[in-house]
């Protein structure tokens, strides 16, 4: 449920809330569900929880609750939002305030924050933002401020702040060469405390053939990410985050995707860190049943190297049916 408000042409806002009803095993075999599904990157628990038993959970979500101003170059915006600062497609290392998890197919929306945004266009090709979100905690807070621009074709950003009491600096870029498009992300985390300092890296290209097919090439590198071959798949850690865009070092994205007719279109993407061996493969298929009728299927397949064999180590699919009123 999306409601928008606009009293005047300065003010406006929005509220979006989200309903869901689990039922099954995941939820009778995950403990505390409804906690785990709460969103970790809000300050203020804006969930309800109507009810809760051994294996069915229904609750409702406060997924964006702003108020916006707007007065010639300036816009102030308070409140749960979406602050994205990504420009790649599947992994955000300039995203550092509600990293998007490319598992979570059910969530095109993508995570918001608590959280206030001040922006001021410097031209029609430039701005400067600047952002801070509270949390739970003092030492989870997140504060920077982002300059992008517009040189030769290409798009620039520049951002500096704190994350989690941690320095951090970032640049992206988008543009193309001829006509494939070329697009980075880079992050650095300074060293604190016990900890060294760490650096995510995201190249991408993406190209559309003459007869509709979109491909897509992605690299990412995590300077702290995993290196060698794990036996137990529970020890990697898909809780993803602005510091672990993936659990592993070296990082590979083949994405193809084609509009076959009006109504079908399917996409499959395949992950593959080399270092430990870990590959995903991720198919979809979309169908148009009616007007306001979507139904798709998404496949995930996780494969790992098991005491020194490759092999299939988990695999689920997901059927899902949209209604739009």
């Amino acid at each position: 449920m999306n409601l928008r408000w606009n009293p005047s042409q300065k003010f406006k806002g929005a509220a979006e809330f989200r309903t869901r009803l689990f039922w099954g095993e995941e939820v009778k075999y995950t403990p505390e569900f409804s906690a785990a599904i709460r969103n970790s990157n809000e300050w203020i628990n804006a969930s309800v929880t109507w009810f809760e038993t051994e294996s069915m959970v229904m609750q409702t979500y406060i997924d964006r609750f702003w108020l916006e101003y707007q007065h010639q170059n300036w816009e102030i915006r308070l409140g749960r939002q979406r602050i994205n600062w990504g420009i790649a497609t599947i992994w955000n290392p300039n995203d550092i305030f509600n990293t998007y998890n490319f598992l979570d197919f059910d969530y095109e929306e993508r995570p918001g924050r608590d959280a206030v945004k001040v922006r001021y266009r410097l031209s029609q090709t430039s701005s400067i933002e600047l952002a801070a979100s509270a949390a739970d905690e003092s030492n989870k807070a997140v504060a920077a401020i982002k300059y992008n621009f517009n040189r030769s074709t290409y798009d620039f950003q520049f951002s500096g702040g704190v994350y989690h009491e941690i320095l951090t600096l970032g640049t992206g870029w988008s543009g193309s060469i001829g006509q494939a498009g070329f697009k980075g992300e880079l992050q650095y985390f300074a060293p604190h405390q016990d900890t060294t300092s760490q650096i995510n890296l995201v190249l991408e290209s993406d190209y559309v053939f003459e007869k509709g097919w979109y491909v897509n090439l992605g690299f990412l590198f995590n300077s702290k990410g995993m290196d060698d071959p794990v036996e137990n798949l529970s020890l990697f850690n898909f809780q993803l985050s602005p510091q672990n865009l993936m659990p592993t070092k070296w990082n590979g994205v083949f994405t193809t995707a084609k509009q076959f007719t009006p109504l079908l279109s399917g996409q499959v993407a395949v992950i593959y860190a080399p270092g430990t061996r870990l590959m995903l493969v991720l198919p979809s298929v979309q169908y148009n049943l009616s007007t306001n009728l979507d139904v798709d299927f998404t496949w995930q397949s996780f494969y790992a190297e098991q005491y020194q064999d490759f092999q299939g180590v988990i695999h689920r699919g997901y059927l899902r049916m949209k209604w739009s009123f």
